[in-house]
Order: C-alpha cells, then structure tokens, then sequence
C-alpha cells in the first residue's frame, strides 16, 4: 500500500504570543512536531512524511517541506499540495500542534481505515468539556458530518464525541478537493467540509472512535501545559508498567528519550532529562537532577545531586547530598559521598573522595582534565589543580592542594604550615 503521511504545521500560532512557531514548543523535552514525526517513522505502510508549513516557518526545517502558499486553511493546504503529488492511494493527514504520544494509535486508524476500504476516514474521541472542537455528527450511529464550534445547534453542541484533526483520505476522495468553498468568516478552506462532498458522491466514510490514550491539541499556553502532564503521565505509565518504581509520580518530572531499566527506585522530586539511561537496582534519592548522562547498576544518587552532561558512572557508584559531576567517568565502587564537585575527571574502582573536594578543571580559559587511580583516597577539603594525574592506593591528606602529580601508593599532604601564637588581646 503506499500511503503518504501529512504534518500540518502552517499556523501562526498567534495565541501563543510567542515569537516561537508553535510546533517548535516542547513538552517533555521534546518539540510538538517531533512526536508525530517519530511515530509515523515506526509505521512501515508509510512510504513518505511531507511537513507542510508556510513561508516564514521554512527556516526552522533542516529538510524540505512543502510551502502552503497562500495560507488559506487545511483544505487550502491539502488542494496545494494535492496538486504536484497524486502518485499516493491513501493520505495520512496529522497536525503538528497535536501529538500523538503512542504510535499504535495512527497504527490501528490506518490499518482499519485500508482495510475497510475507505475513502475518507476521521479519527474520532470522546471528551468530557468539547468546547471549541468540530462534533462528529451521526445519523442512527452513522457518521454523516463535521461541524465546527461556531457552526453547532444548541444541541449539536452537547455532543461529546469530536474532530481529532486527523484524516486518512484516499486519492478517489481527494479528486474532489476543488468542491471544497472558502468559509465565509474566516475565509479559508475547510478539510471538514470534505465529509459531505464525499457523502454526496456516495464515496465510503467512516469515524473511528479512540479509546486509548486522549489526543488533544494545543492552541494556548494553557493547553500546552495540559499537554506537558498528558505526555508526563504517559512516560511514567510506561516507567511503571516495566517495573520502575516512582515515589510520589506527580512531583518526577522525566523527558522523552530516556531508558530506565527495571527495579530503579526514583523518589520524589527528581528530575530527569533526556539522553539518561538509568540501570536496574539504583536509586535515584529526592531532589537530584539528571542529564544526558549514563548511570550503571546498584547506584545510589543524591539526594540533592546534580548529574550533568557526559557522566558515565559504573556499577555501585554512590553519589552524595549536594554533589556535582560533569564530564567525567566514574569506576565500579567509587564513593562522592557529600559536598563535592568532579568535572572532566576520571575516577579509578573503589576510590573515596572525601567532603568538599573540588577539581578545578577551569583556568579561566580552557577546561582541563585530572585522573585518579583506583582504591585512593582524597581527604576531605582537597582542591586538585588540573591538569594532574594522582596513581592508584595514593593517599591525600584533607585540606590539601594537589598540583603535581602523585604516583601510586604515595601519601601526598598539600597544606600551609600550621602557626599557633599567643593571643595578646586577652
């Protein structure tokens, strides 16, 4: 079968008062668009994705895309771009500030709209407050039309069940897009108004009802944030369904992109962002952060720490209250138990670094990197000069300053000589 697949994304996005495109805002760390675009990646019927968007979007796209040119509604963009593309039986149409989190939903639509043989498909759901969305209309259980907010009877407007926004069009309904008039008041095309046209040429119609999980789209900032807390449940549903154990999940906050393996326990107020992947039997404590960072088996994190960037920790690393790492690699049994800062360092098995340890991995220019050797100990307080390579079963004395490099199985002690005067104001 070969099916083309459609992001509508030619909006102003003029309720969002914001200079960025609407598509382009992100939930979960990820942008509107980009959800559609990865799940019509996972269906295999689709042959080809078209983005169509506007003059003034075109910038934001590093491939191409189709120029809606004039803007004149979603059946003004589908009659353009019907126009140079008809090699496709079926038309997948989607919109770009309306995510789909779970692919199998356009899954399951497209394999019943084909195999049923539609013309014109309209994927349907049913909404508790369905205030500005188009209602299905029905005709003993058929579905006979769409009609917009603006357009509905007082009863019309009771309905529950409406218009997702996405259609599955066959190349036969789609020879009749010139049918379609502008809207009187806005001026535009409608691809509603398909619907009837196609029930006129007695081409088959249907509306297929999804129970799964709710689609909705996003016209506001408000509705943006509703999105935010759809597509947050739907990741820690996921979490939880595979055995990750979430505390208090209403207080997590978890990005797209991350790999929790089962039997990792997150406490409350946790953060973290995409590009982690968090092994089995490790803790993550409450109010730490984390990303773009790996995190192996039987760790213990936080609370209060902060995991940045680059952070490769091995298995049965603990990482203490107000700790930081960033850029750097920690070996199997390595202890930063509390107040410390690690960045762009390499960390042998078994070592402890005590309390306040800093490397100082910036000399107001560049970034510079230490090594420490396996089963050494650094003492509480130290500050380690980079560049510096300390051995492994070294010893530093707490409260030194590391600046040369320190063989293994050395005691190395950095400190200004102690001076204890009598007090002469007493």
């Amino acid at each position: 079968m070969n099916i083309c697949a459609i992001i509508l994304s030619a909006g102003k996005s003029k309720r969002f008062k914001s200079s960025l495109p609407k598509f382009l805002h992100k939930i979960s760390g990820k942008e509107l668009i980009k959800f559609n675009i990865d799940a019509l990646k996972k269906i295999k019927e689709i042959k080809k994705t078209i983005i169509i968007s506007s003059k003034d979007n075109k910038k934001y796209f590093n491939n191409s895309i189709f120029v809606q040119d004039p803007i004149d509604g979603t059946g003004g963009a589908l009659k353009q771009f019907y126009k140079y593309n008809k090699k496709f039986e079926y038309y997948l149409i989607t919109l770009a500030d309306t995510p789909i989190f779970d692919y199998k939903i356009l899954s399951k639509f497209l394999s019943k709209g084909v195999n049923s043989r539609v013309d014109l498909s309209v994927l349907t759901q049913n909404v508790e407050n369905s205030k500005g969305y188009g209602r299905i209309i029905r005709k003993n259980k058929s579905f006979i039309s769409i009609t917009e907010e603006n357009d509905c009877s007082k009863d019309e407007k009771l309905i529950k069940e409406i218009n997702t926004g996405i259609f599955l069009i066959s190349k036969k309904a789609l020879t009749n897009l010139e049918l379609i008039k502008k809207n009187k008041i806005k001026n535009e095309f409608y691809l509603t108004d398909l619907v009837n046209i196609c029930l006129n040429k007695n081409l088959k119609i249907s509306a297929f009802l999804n129970e799964d999980n709710e689609i909705l789209g996003a016209n506001t900032l408000k509705e943006l944030n509703l999105l935010e807390i759809q597509s947050q449940n739907f990741i820690k549903k996921n979490l939880s369904d595979s055995g990750v154990r979430i505390i208090h999940p209403e207080t997590v906050y978890i990005e797209c992109n991350v790999k929790i393996s089962p039997g990792v326990i997150i406490e409350p107020n946790v953060v973290i962002k995409k590009n982690v992947n968090i092994k089995s039997e490790t803790i993550v404590k409450s109010f730490s952060y984390i990303e773009n960072s790996s995190i192996g088996r039987n760790c213990s994190i936080g609370p209060f720490a902060r995991i940045r960037p680059e952070v490769d920790l091995a298995d049965k690393v603990k990482i203490g209250n107000f700790v930081e790492i960033k850029k750097s690699k920690l070996s199997s049994g390595v202890k930063v138990n509390h107040l410390s800062y690690i960045g762009d360092t390499t960390v042998g098995i078994n070592s402890n670094i005590g309390a306040g340890t800093i490397t100082c991995n910036y000399d107001g220019k560049n970034k510079l990197k230490c090594k420490i050797g396996d089963n050494t100990f650094i003492g509480s307080n130290t500050s380690i000069i980079a560049p510096v390579k300390i051995g492994s079963k070294a010893y530093i004395a707490a409260g030194s300053v590391i600046t040369k490099t320190i063989p293994s199985n050395y005691f190395s002690i950095a400190r200004s000589k102690q001076k204890n005067k009598i007090n002469l104001n007493k």
